[in-house]
């Protein structure tokens, strides 16, 4: 996994530094989907800006994801065993009949 992970991250980084200095026009980030001409709720940023934000941003959402992922394991891995089932079972159910 970590060879793998030596593998694809740097041709990703690269390709997102490429795209951040090709990118450098300002666009319009609008978060009104009614009005595409006059947003109420619009910034006016560079595009190189919003992808790296947006990478920025995936990469806490990521380590957060992994961050708590890890913690369940350990606390299940730590997680006193169940209690062991005795061999007595309840008979007063009925049997099913075929």
């Amino acid at each position: 996994m970590n060879l793998l992970r030596w593998i694809v991250l740097p041709p990703v980084a690269l390709i997102v530094m490429a795209l951040a200095v090709a990118n450098r026009q300002v666009v319009t980030f609008s978060l009104d989907p009614f009005d595409m001409n006059a947003p109420a709720l619009g910034l006016d940023m560079p595009l190189a800006a919003i992808v790296l934000i947006a990478l920025f941003i995936g990469i806490l959402i990521g380590g957060f994801a992994a961050w708590s992922q890890a913690k369940i394991k350990l606390a299940r891995r730590n997680a006193p065993p169940p209690p062991e089932r005795t061999g007595a079972r309840d008979t007063n159910l009925p049997a099913a009949t075929l």
